[in-house]
């Protein structure tokens, strides 16, 4: 039998739905009579402002049907947004307004047991959460080498991979799993291989440049005629055939395993020659430090390619201009890897260098061929050291300006590690005879494992089989055994989240529990601890609970909460989606600032878990965790060095909490132009909970007359004539106008460029002042994004509500309905007595029913 069939046969996914039969339950006749007389005039069928139309639920108060119409309404005169304050708008007194918020939440909330489904979900494995999985399952490096780089994109639910409802697996997508599985169960197990043998590699300056000073290949690469260096002038990353030993890289390291790359190498050169501010404009800075980068690819293709694919940063370290420093790294690299170097913040080969010498050093010009032809054709008297190959002047010959200097670069290893290692250990055993492993004993230890509960024996006794009938037909014990893990790591079982059925129990029972716990702040499978106190049926109570919370939090592991949650909630997977230009934005590449963005945001982030901030320091943080490239974005001074730490924030710096983050301002831009629109949106949904209804999909896009608009605030003035557009706007922009003061890669201003213009006529045109305020609905008026801050910090128990919806969202895998609400403010209200901390947070949603319900 092949695999593949064996797994169909297999798979079988039920989803698991629980309803209860509805109850009567009679709406008292003062919703309705208050919603025709303060909604309908808006929220008609003809006038539709919104979206919304409650013209059904007046024609059929009595039906549950319009639960999600009421909840709208009672979210709306809860924060008070609704009716808005205009003049010929009706609005309800004080007294009117509890009146119905008390009836609204007595009616939902007696609909919430009977008439408001809760739906238990199946969901799988995010491909983030697959990848961790085998790293601690397997000890595989998805970081390094990623099996599942062709798997399709996961659906999204507003920035959450985790919810069921959006998650698909199709027959192609199980076949995909099935070559993950055994890519990474082939790097993992070592049947038949002996222990590699330490080795060691010293590079020196001809292995990176074939050719002397006098005839260098590569022009930005020059090697010192008696071979004591080698002076890189240029870098990046992204550049085709870097900085690597020739000839090496043709074949890699020759196992799998850890290697010790050093190297040796320091500053050289002067900014005399050319001047610094000169040197500036070809992405030459001399007032840095030179930067030293280690890199590696796993494959030599890599190295070929004019892009960063493939290529993956081991180390960053600054160096002296003064004396050599020696560099070290240990990074793991999977057999055919080869290491690079790189002078991370130096200039591109052919672009800014090429521009400069040929400004300031044109007898280095060499030309033959056609364009000699063609000059000669023109009367023109070329020298000869540009037309004789024996009298060229080269470029190292003349260029005296910044470079990195490298001595020597060697690599060790594989580094020594007990045979067999430990991903082989981890899943076998000591034995590297295949013929000689207990079949039923390891793959029922392995299940157990993967399938995140107890397995007995007979449960994956057709699995045991599948494999001996492998054996019988002719495989090789190792690879039989192989495709049998394989098909344990393809079954339903492992690919997706056994999380109960409300209608056989109210609750997760323990190792449904630790599972939803370790991949809520692990991204990955309980590890020995976490399946030990399953089986004890210790991990129910609620101090153990706790404790485990606090013991995940202290682990490495959960990084992968800080990096995936944030990304989520704050859309930080929508950075570099639409990428600036890198003529407008030429920073934002050579300082490679799309990372240092990523990074400011999580660290910020784990910082506010680890010390239990209050969740107000999203809004108004008085510091943030830069490096030196960040730091020169946001003109910061006293900042040096890659490394990112904790900076006090000047009140000129205009960068308090996550509205000051050039990640979120990047994120919530086009790459081009900034949108008060989508800032309004980013700040709606991710900060207060209350997204805006999308654009109704019958409604074609309108182009209002612009027409002498100059400023981007005029465009939407005009914009907003249209009745259709007029109000979701009005609720929107004043939330965005704020940002503008930040242009599309997160860089503060005060002015505008006129709008259409580029270039010389930009430059050359006056530039119009940003214009940052606006009028919430409330009447609140907003001048700038410190006001913002003071309105948001106005609503922190509306953050506080919707952070614990978002945690729950994405440790449950579920949209979270009314019937949650009471529990989510009474998590609100014991955060808020206790000071608000973010670590205080997760600890009360992972106790609550939410978190431990089906």
């Amino acid at each position: 039998m092949k695999l593949s069939d064996h797994l169909r046969c297999l798979f079988l996914a039920p989803c698991l739905m629980g309803t209860s039969a509805f109850a009567t339950e009679e709406i008292n006749p003062s919703v309705p009579r208050f919603v025709k007389t303060y909604c309908r005039d808006c929220h008609n069928a003809e006038k539709e402002k919104g979206d919304r139309n409650f013209e059904p639920f007046l024609a059929r108060p009595e039906s549950a049907d319009h639960h999600e119409t009421l909840e709208e309404i009672l979210e709306q005169l809860n924060l008070g947004e609704m009716p808005p304050e205009k003049r010929d708008v009706k609005r309800p007194g004080d007294a009117e307004r509890r009146q119905m918020i008390a009836e609204l939440t007595r009616f939902l909330g007696s609909l919430a047991d009977s008439k408001i489904p809760r739906e238990t979900i199946l969901r799988r494995l995010t491909r983030y959460e697959y990848n961790y999985t085998m790293r601690d399952l397997l000890g595989v490096h998805p970081d390094v080498v990623d099996a599942t780089w062709n798997f399709p994109a996961d659906r999204k639910h507003e920035g959450f991979a985790t919810v069921g409802h959006t998650q698909v697996l199709s027959q192609y997508q199980l076949n995909l799993y099935l070559d993950a599985a055994r890519d990474y169960l082939d790097r993992a197990l070592v049947f038949g291989k002996t222990k590699p043998v330490r080795q060691y590699w010293t590079f020196k300056p001809s292995d990176f440049a074939a050719n002397v000073t006098t005839r260098a290949k590569i022009s930005f690469r020059f090697r010192d005629p008696t071979d004591r260096y080698v002076d890189i002038v240029h870098g990046q990353p992204d550049d085709r055939r870097p900085n690597a030993p020739v000839a090496f890289a043709k074949k890699g390291v020759p196992r799998d395993g850890f290697y010790r790359i050093r190297v040796t190498a320091r500053g050289a050169g002067t900014a005399a020659p050319y001047g610094a501010k000169e040197l500036k404009k070809y992405r030459i800075d001399p007032t840095q430090a030179v930067k030293l980068a280690i890199f590696f690819v796993p494959e030599n293709r890599f190295l070929n390619k004019v892009a960063s694919q493939g290529r993956i940063l081991a180390g960053v370290f600054d160096l002296d201009y003064d004396r050599p420093k020696t560099s070290e790294v240990t990074v793991w690299m999977p057999a055919g890897a080869s290491p690079f170097i790189s002078w991370l913040n130096g200039p591109g080969a052919g672009k800014g260098l090429g521009r400069l010498i040929k400004k300031f050093h044109p007898e280095t010009i060499f030309y033959e061929g056609a364009k000699l032809d063609a000059l000669l054709e023109q009367g023109v008297k070329v020298p000869r050291h540009q037309t004789d190959l024996s009298q060229r002047i080269w470029d190292s010959e003349r260029y005296k300006g910044p470079r990195l200097r490298v001595f020597e670069m060697t690599l060790e290893g594989p580094l020594g590690e007990s045979w067999p290692p430990a991903s082989h250990r981890n899943i076998v055993g000591e034995a590297t005879d295949a013929a000689q492993i207990d079949l039923p004993a390891i793959m029922t230890a392995f299940a157990a494992k993967a399938f995140r509960r107890p397995v007995t024996e007979a449960e994956i006794a057709h699995h045991i089989q599948f494999v001996r009938s492998r054996m019988e037909l002719g495989s090789t014990p190792a690879d039989a055994i192989k495709s049998g893990l394989a098909a344990l790591l393809c079954s339903p079982k492992f690919l997706f989240f056994d999380e109960g059925d409300v209608r056989v129990d109210a609750f997760l029972n323990p190792h449904q529990l630790a599972a939803r716990l370790s991949y809520s702040l692990w991204s990955s499978l309980p590890d020995d601890k976490l399946r030990f106190l399953a089986r004890q049926g210790a991990i129910t109570e609620p101090k153990v609970l706790l404790s485990e919370v606090e013991r995940l939090l202290r682990d490495p592991r959960s990084a992968a909460f800080a990096r995936h949650f944030t990304d989520a909630w704050l859309r930080l997977d929508k950075l570099g989606s639409m990428p600036p230009g890198a003529k407008q934005f030429p920073a934002y590449y050579r300082d490679r600032l799309e990372e240092a963005m990523r990074t400011e945001t999580r660290m910020f982030f784990q910082h506010v878990l680890t010390e239990n901030r209050p969740i107000t320091d999203f809004i108004d943080a008085e510091y943030t965790f830069i490096n030196d490239d960040l730091a020169r974005h946001y003109g910061l001074r006293n900042v040096s060095g890659k490394a990112f730490r904790k900076v006090a924030l000047p009140v000129s710096a205009r960068r308090r909490g996550l509205l000051g983050h050039a990640s979120i301002l990047t994120a919530s831009a086009n790459g081009v132009e900034t949108s008060p629109v989508v800032r309004g949106v980013w700040t709606m949904e991710s900060l207060l909970g209350t997204p805006p209804s999308p654009p109704p999909p019958d409604v074609p896009p309108i182009e209002p007359d612009t027409r002498g608009a100059t400023t981007l605030r005029e465009q939407l003035a005009k914009h907003r004539t249209v009745p259709a557009c007029a109000d979701c706007h009005a609720t929107i922009d004043p939330w965005g106008f704020a940002l503008e003061f930040y242009d599309p890669i997160g860089g503060l201003r005060t002015h505008y460029q006129k709008m259409g213009e580029r270039g010389k006529k930009a430059r050359k045109a006056k530039p119009t002042p940003i214009d940052g305020s606006g009028v919430l609905p409330s009447g609140e008026i907003i001048r700038d994004e410190i006001d913002l801050r003071k309105k948001l910090l106005d609503r922190r128990d509306q953050i506080t509500l919707n952070l614990i919806r978002k945690f729950l969202t994405y440790a449950t895998g579920r949209e979270l309905t009314f019937r949650d609400r009471a529990e989510i403010t009474r998590i609100s209200v014991n955060l808020a007595a206790q000071g608000d901390g973010l670590r205080d947070l997760v600890r009360a949603c992972v106790v609550s029913e939410i978190f431990r319900q089906p």
